[in-house]
């Protein structure tokens, strides 16, 4: 069985229609496609993280606002993008931007005293 998508470069990757040449195309035989950035299949999460979700954290950590959104077909990798395994080395997305930010608090925490009730959080402003 060929591979249908081969990475061409660092951002490029060319798909081919894999139901072979004996039917009328719409479209060419390949296409390439361009993005930011092409990870080949062997990348480890640590790899993964630090190239995608890294620079977020740090920006989140600076006061800005990011987000990361999985997208695919069902079974395609996004729940072991995310959470990762259980194997040591494995830990996905979630867990590294988590270790990330309580790692990175020393210094940040806010002098306002909150507390915990009910299940949401009360904000008690002290007046001086």
């Amino acid at each position: 069985c060929t591979p249908y998508i081969k990475s061409l470069s660092e951002t490029t990757v060319q798909m081919t229609d894999p139901s072979g040449s004996n039917r009328i195309r719409l479209h060419p035989q390949a296409q390439n496609y361009t993005f930011n950035h092409v990870f080949p299949p062997e990348t480890d999460q640590a790899e993964f993280f630090k190239h995608t979700t890294l620079p977020l954290v740090q920006g989140l950590l600076q006061g800005q606002n990011g987000l990361i959104f999985t997208y695919g077909v069902t079974n395609s990798g996004k729940t072991y993008t995310i959470q990762g395994a259980n194997q040591p080395g494995t830990a996905g997305l979630l867990p590294r931007t988590l270790d990330v930010v309580f790692n990175s608090l020393n210094g940040l925490i806010s002098q306002m005293p909150v507390s915990i009730v009910n299940l949401s959080l009360s904000l008690k402003l002290l007046t001086r």
